[in-house]
């Protein structure tokens, strides 16, 4: 069986239909329709991924496609599309792309009441729809163990993202400074220096965060280069945002600070997670941080640790 499935978001939100995706390759060809970079990551758990903003793919949100058009896939037996598709526009071009297929298409989103983890969401969609996913049993498996390869190199270092893709979920920058200069003062030094990991929306922050000697800057890396650099993290502290799911996902020891966004729906995934909730910055946050990163640390490493 063919099955294609649809949806074109950002990062973090793409990488949510990893637990479901996981045992993928037993239901037949998948192919994965969405954004870069999401889906970049999600390569190694289907068939195949297009990209959503490639030749053909708007014209399922057009009211009369205009002749000629085609998309990238041509057969498929069954369709999952998870968007927003009020006046049923998507649904009906879908049908005239893809006669005879299965097509079930979703809103992106639970509702922002709802209190449903969006990966849980997504595959409980794909379950109801009949593809053979088990929602409770893959997203319990997520939180329990890494759902991409965590490496088997050392880790080594401490990485700080201070940004997002969302302005009103970040702390300030003086924040991040005040937290990695607390970071050197408490926490025993690993091999290499820290990392603050900046994306093209923290391009701004550049010369700020340049100024901190005592740290390496690591700007918009792709996604070949990102894979394995998380992977030797030894610990990651960042807001919630896609890279942040991306390390927790990987087994990273990940702190994850929520602001404004709701936890039951957005909790990083994977087996070393700490979530902080807090909207105001400062020294009591600060702290806060630290004592989790203590948590992390083998107790060789750890202030807090007393042997008998």
């Amino acid at each position: 069986m063919r099955t294609l499935i649809i949806r074109p978001a950002a990062l973090g939100d793409t990488l949510m239909l990893a637990p479901a995706l996981s045992n993928s390759r037993a239901w037949g060809e998948v192919i994965m329709a969405g954004r870069k970079p999401g889906i970049d990551f999600l390569r190694p758990l289907v068939a195949g991924c297009l990209d959503f903003e490639g030749p053909g793919w708007h014209a399922l949100f057009m009211e009369a496609p205009e002749p000629g058009i085609l998309l990238p896939l041509r057969e498929v037996d069954k369709i999952v599309a998870f968007l927003s598709d009020p006046q049923g526009i998507v649904r009906k071009n879908l049908e005239c792309f893809f006669p005879g297929a299965s097509i079930v298409v979703l809103p992106g989103y639970p509702d922002e009441h709802e209190p449903i983890h969006v990966a849980l969401y997504l595959a409980r969609g794909l379950e109801n729809s009949g593809l053979p996913v088990h929602a409770e049993e893959v997203f319990m498996e997520a939180m329990k163990r890494p759902v991409f390869p965590p490496g088997h190199g050392q880790r080594l270092r401490i990485v700080f993202h201070p940004g997002s893709g969302g302005a009103k979920k970040n702390h300030p920058p003086e924040f991040w400074l005040d937290l990695m200069r607390s970071f050197r003062k408490s926490i025993p030094s690993t091999q290499g220096l820290p990392v603050i990991l900046l994306g093209p929306a923290e391009e701004k922050l550049l010369p700020l965060f340049s100024g901190e000697a005592q740290a390496e800057i690591l700007f918009s890396p792709d996604t070949d280069r990102l894979f394995p650099f998380l992977q030797e993290a030894s610990l990651y502290v960042g807001h919630d945002s896609g890279i942040t799911h991306l390390s927790a996902m990987l087994g990273a020891p990940t702190i994850a600070l929520f602001r404004q966004t709701s936890v039951a729906q957005w909790k990083p995934l994977g087996p070393k997670v700490k979530v902080i909730e807090a909207v105001t910055s400062g020294p009591a946050l600060v702290q806060e941080t630290l004592k989790a990163a203590y948590g992390f640390l083998p107790p060789p490493l750890n202030p807090l640790f007393s042997p008998l």
